[in-house]
C-alpha cells in the first residue's frame, strides 16, 4: 500500500507539474481564447478538482500497471508510461474529436503528444522510485 501511495504521489507531481507548465504558462492565452470562442460549451476557468483527480488517476494507473509488469527503473517507466498514455489519450481524443467541433485534427494530435509526455514524465518518476525500493 505504501509503495503504491508514494508512487502515485510522485507520478502525480510529475504529471501535474508538467500540465501546470504546459497549460498554465505556455498555452494559457490560447486556452483563454478557446474558452471565449466556445463560451457556451467550456468553463471560463478549468475545474481544478477534476484536473487533480485526473492526474491522480493517471498516476495510479501507471503505478498499478508497473507493479504488474515489474517496471523497476526510470527508463522502462518512461517508455511504458509513454505507451500506456499514448493509448489512453488516443482513445479519449478520438472520442472527443468524433463528438465536439471545437477539436480539429491538429489540436487532437497536439493533445495526444502532450498526453504521451505526461506518461513519459510520470512513468519515469514512478520507475525511478520503484528502482529505489526494489
Amino acid at each position: 500500500m505504501k509503495k503504491r501511495t508514494i508512487g502515485t504521489l510522485l507520478g502525480f507531481l510529475a504529471m501535474f507539474g508538467f500540465g501546470a507548465i504546459y497549460y498554465g504558462l505556455l498555452t494559457a492565452e490560447a486556452g483563454a481564447e478557446m474558452a471565449a470562442n466556445f463560451a457556451s460549451c467550456m468553463n471560463a476557468e478549468p475545474n481544478m478538482a477534476f484536473i487533480i483527480l485526473g492526474n491522480i488517476m493517471g498516476a495510479y494507473l501507471l503505478v498499478y500497471t508497473f507493479d504488474k509488469m515489474g517496471v523497476n527503473d526510470a527508463k522502462a517507466g518512461a517508455y511504458q508510461g509513454a505507451m500506456i498514455m499514448a493509448i489512453v489519450f488516443a482513445m479519449s481524443n478520438l472520442f472527443m474529436g468524433a463528438q465536439f467541433v471545437i477539436w480539429d485534427t491538429q489540436g487532437l494530435l497536439v493533445e495526444w503528444i502532450v498526453g504521451i509526455v505526461h506518461g513519459v514524465l510520470g512513468g519515469a518518476a514512478i520507475g525511478a522510485y520503484n528502482s529505489k525500493i526494489s
